[in-house]
């Protein structure tokens, strides 16, 4: 190992030490440990919910933009509506986080 890496490899081997001793010492109240079948369930609705308008608000920005978006993705490989696209999907999720938490 050259003498330039060994600070850094005695770093990242100390993290997750000093992680674990944070993570133990962190008190859990007993509520937030319990793990109910309606705390699961409501969480696969709102999950399934948020997917759902994820999926809504690409058919509305297909339709907005004008394009032909499957085409321009598989077809044409056009990197720069990928990118177009991943922005949308980033706003509509963060739209649809804001309401489902509002």
């Amino acid at each position: 190992m050259r003498p330039r890496l060994a600070p850094l490899v005695a770093l990242l081997l100390a993290v997750p030490a000093a992680a674990q001793d944070v993570i133990e010492t962190v008190p859990v109240p007993p509520e937030a440990a319990d793990l109910s079948l309606t705390v699961v369930l409501s969480t696969l609705v709102y999950g399934a919910i948020g997917i759902l308008m994820c999926v809504l608000g690409y058919v509305v920005f297909d339709k907005v933009a004008g394009l032909n978006l499957k085409h321009e993705l598989v077809e044409d490989q056009n990197v720069a509506v990928g990118i177009m696209l991943a922005g949308a999907f980033i706003g509509i999720a963060i739209v649809v986080a804001s309401v489902m938490l509002s």
